[in-house]
């Protein structure tokens, strides 16, 4: 039954178009603003309303190795299996900081507000003279820190510092699963 109420429909839409067969047929694509298709607008046509996630070219273009830079996609996204994640799933663990002992553990806390994690920012950008970019007691967020870093410096720099940042959030995870 379904399907003859959707012929009446079409047939209904249908009735009040009349093709003139003098007149060219034409082709537009409305994925594109010149109406031509093209295999670019197609693709692009597939994340129409997707969530952009804006650090992606910070991560994918540094010189870190894929694993570090697939740790760091997920850790921004919360998607890392820290306390405050495995609580919200009722499993149980030791929900403070294995590092300071002190705060509650989550992604935000282990790469940037813990007083062990700032200390081994300082020792490490220090390396570089890059300590100015340490983590401040006013960088509650890793992601906002990181973006804070990389609008301070340019070029190769730029992409040495994503990939040191990337390396440093790696390092504070595995040694955070051997305290653990």
């Amino acid at each position: 039954m379904g399907v003859i109420i959707e012929y009446l429909h079409l047939w209904n839409i249908l009735s009040n178009i009349h093709l003139q067969p003098e007149v060219e047929d034409r082709h537009i694509w409305k994925l594109a603003s010149n109406g031509q298709y093209s295999a670019k607008s197609a693709y692009e046509g597939f994340f129409l309303g997707a969530i952009t996630f804006e650090p992606w070219e910070r991560i994918w273009t540094t010189w870190a190795p894929p694993k570090c830079r697939f740790f760091m996609w997920l850790a921004p996204h919360k998607k890392c299996w820290t306390a405050d994640c495995l609580l919200r799933r009722g499993l149980p663990c030791e929900p403070l900081c294995p590092f300071c002992d002190q705060e509650d553990e989550n992604i935000d806390h282990l790469l940037v507000t813990c007083v062990f994690a700032r200390e081994f920012w300082f020792f490490l950008l220090k390396q570089d003279n890059l300590h100015a970019l340490t983590p401040q007691p006013t960088d509650f967020c890793f992601l906002n820190w990181w973006e804070k870093v990389n609008n301070t410096v340019q070029g190769a720099v730029r992409q040495g510092v994503n990939s040191l940042i990337i390396l440093g959030a790696w390092t504070l995870w595995n040694h955070r699963n051997k305290c653990v």
